[in-house]
């Protein structure tokens, strides 16, 4: 059972939920941009947390199934086709064999999943199955996906005879929950915020920042009015995590990501909360937003709701696939 890559995307990967208990060694955790939408294109075709999907980029990747299955595309919407039909993103989908999925345009956000009912076979390191693209590891050949490549994956019982969309999905109330508004990014306090002078602790929360082209999955960098610290100031490299915000010696910020580095020497200033990152990693380069400062309770209750509406949806999705299988 597998897919076919008949036309390369940019940077198209294997990717899960990532690596854990590994920093010390100093290998990031790395794994999915979006965990939320990982989390749901699993779901929506019965697979536990641990199964590799794929996450897409635009320009996306054209993909050939050489055998019949059950997938979801979650996250971002690049107008997905199937044979040219148009098709939705948040539901679960069967595809029969010899069917090409296309990708024409981005619609909004900037990552997207492909997830296959019984998971794609992707290579073990260290625990995870996501792509180290520095390494070398994890995912199809610790690489990007090419044109040509074969990805297999196990076997769908259920079967059809024309291409459909089965009947759950995601609401657009649970969606407008977790990525609305788009433009407000919550995040503490970080280790290093008093660092900064009084004029750029105002500014902030009051000015807009803008996602720079100079992004990645290591750090999404930012645009804007450039902050300052009191005095200069040498620090000891220490801990970072994603989400962390550092300030940079020309006084703009970069957002760590999903393939940050383990530790870091700039200031610390402020930390994007869990329930935001998702949001955070589908705001295109070019697009502006603001940050606003919360507490570290709000921080941790709304890091609870997420998990906990992943939960239902991951509970409600096994069972309505139940009675396909």
């Amino acid at each position: 059972m597998s897919i076919k890559i008949i036309k390369a995307g940019v940077l198209a990967t294997l990717q899960d939920g990532g690596r854990k208990g590994w920093r010390s060694k100093g290998i990031g955790g790395g794994g999915a941009m979006d965990i939320f939408a990982m989390s749901i294109a699993n779901y929506l075709v019965g697979n536990d947390d641990g199964n590799a999907v794929m996450e897409i980029n635009f320009p996306a990747p054209e993909i050939l199934f050489q055998q019949d299955a059950i997938i979801s595309l979650t996250g971002a919407d690049f107008f997905a086709t199937i044979n040219e039909t148009a098709v939705s993103v948040w539901k679960a989908l069967f595809v029969k064999k010899d069917s090409v999925l296309k990708f024409k345009q981005p619609v909004h956000g900037t990552k997207l999943y492909v997830s296959v009912h019984g998971g794609f076979h992707a290579e073990n390191w260290l625990g995870s199955s996501s792509t180290h693209l520095k390494v070398g590891a994890g995912g199809y050949l610790g690489r990007a996906l090419q044109k040509d490549d074969i990805i297999n994956f196990n076997k769908t019982d259920f079967s059809c005879n024309e291409n459909k969309i089965l009947p759950w999905h995601i609401s657009q109330h649970e969606l407008d929950k977790s990525y609305l508004p788009q433009n407000k990014i919550r995040c503490i306090k970080g280790i290093e915020w008093n660092l900064l002078d009084e004029i750029s602790k105002n500014n902030f929360e009051k000015n807009e920042f803008i996602i720079s082209n100079q992004s990645d999955r290591m750090g999404y960098r930012l645009n804007g009015k450039p902050l300052l610290l009191q005095q200069s100031t040498e620090l000891i490299s220490s801990a970072v995590d994603a989400g962390t915000v550092q300030l940079l010696p020309d006084g703009n910020c970069i957002v760590l990501m999903a393939d940050h580095q383990t530790t870091g020497g700039y200031p610390r200033i402020a930390s994007v909360i869990k329930a935001d990152l998702p949001k955070l990693a589908q705001i295109k380069p070019g697009q502006s937003f603001n940050f606003t400062i919360v507490s570290l309770q709000e921080a941790e209750e709304d890091l609870l709701i997420m998990q906990q509406t992943l939960h239902e949806i991951k509970n409600a999705c096994h069972l309505n696939i139940k009675k396909y299988l």
